[in-house]
């Protein structure tokens, strides 16, 4: 009888079984293989990482603020810095009570008090009293000592300190208040830097916050008291920055701005710049209108402040936001305009490099000039014939759209991007506004575009741009890398980094800088520019009213301008720029060279002497300056004061009487506007003398401070226009000699001149 074979007709053989067998032990294999690798994954390879998600798991954690670093200016001035104050933490796991009912009335009793006491939200401060497992509840920051010290109290005097804690925190101050303010930015609530170099910075400033660790269960509540675990790690404080800003030089500077913003009713604000021309460090940067860094949200223009105040909803929202933007902005990076005439330095500078432009030119003006068949007028009704010189003087447009012709297009382009023009200087501050090929005239640019451009309009830039061109015009034609922040520095003091002073290019020769230099002392020295004059230094620049073509025009009918002057001293060895920029003037002029030129005349007057500049008074300066001295004897002393402050000098008054006995100098004598008469109104005083100093060796500078301090007046001789410093050479009246004070020394002065090596 034959054997039934299964379905398939087959029969396992031994070899299939072996082949399963097989397969089995390669699945086995390959399931527990796996499970060995990731397991020696986790343990050799992401060991850190799952002991860390264990540790989040297992502890909670509170964060200690660094103190951020401090912001110093070039002196040491503090500008910003965070102070000192506290934050209050409550433990809400410690509430204690015999029932709940107990702790039900200390959590009211919390939530009310301490509400109303520290002026926080009370529904909020209960939700965290029941927060019954948390120990780090955050009640309020930033506060003064004494707020602290009257919560302290109130703690002792409910028998509840067990629940609150004290740790530090800081606030952000800034001393000045507006000074430098869109420069320097601010930080938030939490300490971020939202604007600025605050914001730049951010990360250098901030340091690493500390941090109060506390061992939690398996439910991710905190463990009861008994068997608590805590451990505090220390912030550490952010590093310090020192500015290239030297503070003293940002008031003076802010000062006439504020004020020619005001008196010219600038409709978009204003703004300045001093750079140190041979290294690109920012003396000084101001935008006004500007805001109060210790109250940055709050709008400072009075004229938006009243507008705002008629808005409602959603419209006023958006018109709040849109004003804070705008006196944040720091319009000296941020902001593009038609530069006008201020340009023509550097028409003039790439026509001499490329020997198309020479002081033999001559050009003529009837008032207007056809390029590419459209006529383009001057401002003037016609200068007639002039050379190089006169056209730069007179600011002659006809005159440089046939220089613009002259260097043509493609090579006016290649100095263009020379200068800097279609690029961001670069400098370390958040904001600068990006140069795009919509801004200005590529290379392959038509001659009328040239033309316009060689007058400084129908492009923009910004005024971070503009002064760091005018720093290579002035300083051999080096483009400088402009920056403001010179160190940083950690918590110790030690210098961390140190910021070296870069040439980006050459973009003019030394000889032409020198000769560009000497045409634009002249703009100054009785040109367009005399506004800018300062007596006793040499003041190169130019002026210029630039038409904002692509703003239209106004209301009225008026187009939209920008009055500006750019220029350095001293011409002869220049060392410091400046820029004065008003926007959308509506007083009584609207001319560069009327509302900006005297701007910057006040502020090289104020802060290069300040700066160590010596002058150079030349011989008709000082005679200028000289004041002959009124004769007030036997006047009472109130008219005689009257008298003198008239003339332009000093009194200081000796004794107590009441009629002037002697005065000193006496009448008739020459002395320095703004001298010292002495009144002398009783004999007494008249005993009271000083000892000359020795003025031998000293600059014209030294000379005045030292005569100052002792209450003297000098009469100085010998100075000119010499390009080297002055010292003196010979005094009238020895050193050491008893004289009375408001004694008028005559000082000689020599240069040291090296013409014979």
């Amino acid at each position: 009888m034959e054997k039934k074979s299964n379905k398939s007709g087959k029969v396992p053989t031994k070899q299939m079984w072996k082949r399963s067998i097989a397969v089995l032990v390669i699945i086995c294999v390959l399931f527990f293989g796996a499970g060995i690798v990731k397991l020696g994954k986790l343990q050799l390879i992401e060991t850190d990482l799952w002991q860390q998600r264990a540790t989040d798991q297992q502890l909670s954690d509170t964060t200690i603020t660094p103190s951020r670093g401090t912001i110093f200016d070039a002196n040491g001035h503090i500008l910003a810095e965070s102070q000192l104050v506290w934050k209050i933490i409550m433990s809400p796991s410690t509430i204690g009570g015999e029932t709940d009912a107990e702790k039900e009335a200390t959590r009211l009793l919390i939530a009310q008090e301490v509400s109303e006491l520290l002026n926080i939200d009370r529904e909020k401060l209960y939700k965290q009293t029941q927060r019954t497992q948390s120990q780090y509840e955050v009640v309020k920051g930033k506060m003064e000592r004494e707020e602290v010290e009257r919560f302290s109290n109130w703690a002792k005097e409910r028998e509840l300190t067990h629940i609150f804690r004290v740790i530090n925190d800081y606030k952000r101050v800034y001393p000045y208040g507006s000074l430098l303010s869109n420069t320097l930015g601010f930080v938030g609530t939490d300490g971020y830097g939202l604007y600025g170099l605050e914001a730049e910075y951010n990360q250098t400033l901030s340091g690493t916050p500390g941090r109060i660790v506390t061992a939690q269960n398996g439910w991710g509540d905190e463990l009861t008291t008994s068997l608590k675990y805590e451990k505090t790690v220390d912030a550490t404080d952010g590093y310090s920055l020192v500015l290239t800003i030297n503070q003293t030089v940002q008031q003076y500077v802010e000062k006439y701005l504020d004020d020619a913003v005001k008196t010219n009713m600038c409709g978009n604000r204003g703004c300045a710049i001093v750079m140190n021309v041979k290294t690109g460090a920012i003396i000084a940067q101001a935008t006004k209108g500007d805001f109060d860094l210790n109250d940055p949200f709050a709008i400072t223009d009075p004229d938006t402040k009243a507008q705002l105040a008629l808005l409602a909803g959603d419209e006023k929202s958006a018109a709040i936001k849109a004003a804070q933007e705008k006196q944040w902005s720091n319009k000296a990076i941020s902001e593009y305009y038609e530069p006008g005439s201020v340009f023509k330095m550097f028409t003039l500078s790439m026509g001499l490099e490329e020997g198309v432009l020479a002081d033999g030119d001559h050009y003529s003006c009837s008032g207007s000039y056809v390029v590419q068949g459209q006529r383009m007028r001057c401002w003037a009704h016609g200068h007639g014939g002039q050379t190089l010189m006169q056209a730069l003087s007179n600011s002659c447009n006809p005159a440089f759209f046939q220089m613009g012709e002259k260097i043509g297009s493609s090579m006016f382009y290649k100095y263009f991007v020379g200068f800097g023009f279609t690029e961001q200087t670069g400098v370390d501050m958040l904001g600068e506004a990006v140069s795009s090929p919509s801004m200005y005239h590529g290379p392959d640019q038509t001659i009328l575009n040239t033309a316009t451009s060689a007058i400084g309009q129908t492009f923009a830039i910004t005024p971070i741009q503009m002064i760091t061109a005018i720093s290579a015009v002035a300083n051999g034609g080096y483009l400088m890398q402009p920056y403001v922040v010179a160190q940083v520095k950690d918590i110790d003091g030690n210098i961390v980094s140190n910021t070296v002073p870069t040439v980006k290019r050459q973009v003019i020769s030394q000889s032409v800088s020198q000769h560009v230099r000497e045409m634009l002392e002249k703009v100054v020295d009785g040109g367009g520019g005399k506004n800018a004059y300062v007596a006793g230094y040499r003041v190169a620049g130019k002026t210029g009213t630039g038409e904002q073509t692509t703003r239209g025009n106004k209301e009225n009918g008026l187009s939209y301008v920008v009055g500006s002057f750019g220029g350095f001293a001293p011409a002869n060895d220049p060392e410091y720029a400046v820029l004065v920029m008003l926007d959308d003037p509506n007083g009584s002029y609207r001319y560069g060279g009327t509302i900006a030129a005297p701007v910057a005349g006040d502020i090289m007057e104020a802060i290069l002497p300040y700066l160590g500049v010596e002058p150079q008074y030349t011989e008709e300066e000082l005679a200028a300056m000289n004041r002959s001295t009124p004769d007030v004897s036997g006047k009472e002393v109130a008219t005689a004061k009257l008298r003198l402050e008239s003339a332009g000098l000093t009194v200081q008054v000796r004794g107590d009487g009441h009629t002037v006995l002697k005065q000193v100098p006496s009448a008739g004598t020459t002395i320095p506007a703004g001298g010292t008469v002495v009144l002398y109104t009783d004999d007494e005083s008249q005993e009271r003398t000083v000892k000359v100093p020795d003025f031998s060796g000293l600059s014209v500078t030294k000379v005045n401070s030292l005569a100052t301090n002792n209450g003297l007046n000098v009469q100085m001789t010998g100075l000119n226009s010499g390009s080297s410093e002055a010292f003196v050479v010979s005094q009238s009246i020895a050193a050491g000699t008893e004289v009375l004070r408001g004694t008028v020394i005559k000082v000689s002065f020599i240069y040291n001149s090296r013409d014979d090596m």
